[in-house]
């Protein structure tokens, strides 16, 4: 970590660094409220997309003052490859950076700043929130880190941006050890044969979840298969009731005029509805009518941000600062 907090109407503001698990160096801001010392819970803001970590129209930064408020040390960094991070991203086109980020490309950051919060701060667990990529890092993360109490998610995607990643790179050995026994499930399935043989299977993903030991660790809900040719990400929905059925909160906040918010009700929602029935019901989504996907006017922030008071005051009861 470097050094120097400064002081500011009752927020120690840190610059910080740390090493992810792959020897790069990431850089980030920790806020934390003067006077609420030994925290439990934190909240980590995960970067939206190609964006730094003050988010876009600095909507990060809204997010850090309201959310001090309330009690939470705040940490925002870069992950790598962006921002001030050590790393390069390798992708020539936008779309595929976004579809490796849509599979899980940044979950490592992401539990990596949960182990610094935890050594540095001493918290028991996190909050994690984000825009966009953000909040499909996030929920990912959720689903694999018992350390996550909850998701705040800004204009999540259920879709995928492109097809050019490879999802099982950044499966867990969990996941994979799931899906080999849906594999095997199917081996006898006169229907599953003839994807197979008509080159409609990601082979990628077969040939890791076959042949990579694993070991067991958490058990993701088994969701229903996307239809044919459907650009719906694969991962969302296991990940998505995994927190459901870990008994995890999570807000998802949709701009009225973001076309996301169609494809999470008409590619998530109304798909599983009958899994969704046997799980708690312990999400929530809010429509901030006419905003955009960044909630770029401050009107728009203003309400996102009460409505995520809230909801942070309704599932952490005993974290939230009562004065909202």
């Amino acid at each position: 970590m470097t050094a120097s907090a400064s002081e500011t109407a009752g927020v120690h503001k840190t610059p910080v660094s740390f090493l992810n698990r792959r020897g790069l160096r990431l850089f980030g801001v920790l806020e934390e409220p003067a006077q609420a010392p030994g925290h439990r819970m934190a909240v980590i803001l995960l970067s939206p997309g190609v964006k730094m970590r003050v988010g876009p129209q600095g909507l990060y930064r809204a997010m850090t003052d309201r959310l001090i408020t309330l009690g939470f040390p705040v940490l925002r960094f870069d992950f790598f490859g962006l921002g001030d991070a050590e790393g390069n991203l390798t992708e020539s086109l936008v779309r595929d950076v976004y579809n490796h980020i849509e599979v899980g490309r940044f979950v490592d950051d992401a539990v990596d700043a949960i182990d610094w919060m935890q050594k540095r701060c001493g918290i028991e667990s996190v909050i994690v929130s984000g825009l966009c990529g953000g909040a499909i890092t996030g929920l990912l993360a959720g689903s694999r880190d018992p350390r996550v109490a909850g998701l705040l998610a800004l204009g999540i995607t259920p879709l995928l941006a492109s097809k050019s990643a490879d999802p099982s790179a950044y499966m867990t050995a969990g996941e994979l050890q799931d899906m080999r026994r849906g594999y095997l499930r199917k081996f006898f399935k006169p229907k599953a044969w003839l994807r197979l043989l008509t080159w409609q299977s990601d082979y990628r993903v077969i040939w890791r979840a076959l042949l990579h030991p694993t070991k067991r660790r958490v058990k993701p809900v088994e969701a229903m298969p996307a239809p044919e040719n459907d650009n719906a990400n694969p991962l969302f929905p296991p990940a998505f009731f995994q927190m459901l059925s870990a008994n995890r909160p999570m807000l998802f906040v949709f701009g009225g005029s973001d076309r996301l918010r169609f494809e999470f009700e008409e590619k998530f929602v109304a798909r599983h509805q009958a899994t969704l029935a046997t799980l708690p019901a312990l999400y929530d989504t809010h429509v901030v009518e006419h905003a955009n996907h960044t909630l770029s006017f401050s009107a728009w922030q203003a309400e996102m941000l009460d409505v995520s008071a809230r909801w942070l005051q309704k599932s952490f009861p005993d974290t939230v600062r009562t004065a909202l």
